[in-house]
């Protein structure tokens, strides 16, 4: 082989490497858009991480919000966002444990949240694709599945 075909042939290996690598994991924009949530949670920013929630999530868990007399006027997503900042409070590490995509275009991500008295809780949050964009639908306590 002469110079230049082994050139060509090293310039197309890297191109398709760099391609592979750009393309990344199909859930990777699922897993930033967890962590920004719980980074805006962490630094009670709840009206920020609101942004995240997908409208139904959000309004659901608005609606699900016991409300105390002197908040009854405010906006349900007002109360949201104050409930939000108000659990980024006792919060100390948040872990990205893993993500995997469980439909076209849904993704599953876990994610380990220790608390500043050092208790851990793991969280399957559900993400679905809308336009393009991540947004949470969802989010459970983890349980592991167990196969018989």
């Amino acid at each position: 082989m002469t110079g230049r075909v082994k050139l060509g042939i090293g310039l197309a290996a890297v191109v398709i490497f760099l391609g592979i690598k750009a393309c990344g994991e199909p859930y990777e924009g699922a897993k930033d858009v967890v962590e920004e949530f719980m980074e805006e949670i962490r630094e009670m920013e709840g009206r920020d991480a609101l942004k995240y929630l997908h409208p139904t999530y959000r309004d659901s868990l608005a609606k699900d919000l016991k409300i105390p007399v002197q908040f009854t006027e405010m906006r349900p997503s007002e109360l949201l966002a104050c409930a939000l900042s108000t659990m980024g409070e006792g919060i100390e590490d948040v872990e990205i444990q893993e993500g995997k995509m469980i439909g076209e275009n849904t993704a599953l991500v876990k994610v380990k949240v220790e608390d500043k008295n050092e208790i851990v809780k793991i969280f399957n949050f559900v993400l679905v694709k809308e336009g393009g964009k991540w947004l949470i639908a969802d989010i459970g306590p983890y349980v592991p599945q167990t196969f018989k």
